[in-house]
């Protein structure tokens, strides 16, 4: 299936997302901060195919993180997720990005729809 980064601070969420989108057949990767997954982006030897990004980590704002993912790569599609709404079609990124957005909190189907739909795009 699809190779999925995962990255929130919020540990019991991140190995709740890890285990269903696993159950679904990803290759999942998982970071608990914004630096760790710029670095895993960026040191992958196979690209990802999604990221599932957290908009509020302790050491980056959500904006640089979702700006770093894009610079470091382009093509990946991107699902941000959090607890307040955002409307993904204004944050000015390059109209080339592919983002989408998914409130928390949310049922594990509901991640998994996201990340389908995505993927589909």
């Amino acid at each position: 299936m699809s190779r999925i980064l995962v990255v929130d601070d919020e540990a019991p969420l991140l190995k709740l997302m890890e285990t269903y989108l696993r159950r679904q057949g990803h290759e999942v990767v998982c970071r608990s901060t914004g630096r760790e997954g710029l670095a895993a982006i960026d040191q992958a030897r196979n690209p990802f195919d999604v990221a599932v990004l957290d908009h509020w980590l302790p050491d980056m704002g959500g904006m640089e993180l979702l700006s770093g993912v894009v610079g470091l790569c382009p093509d990946l599609r991107i699902l941000v997720s959090s607890g307040s709404l955002m409307d993904v079609d204004n944050l000015g990124l390059p109209p080339t990005a592919r983002v989408a957005f998914l409130q928390k909190p949310y049922l594990p189907n509901m991640l998994l729809e996201a990340v389908a739909e995505l993927l589909q795009r």
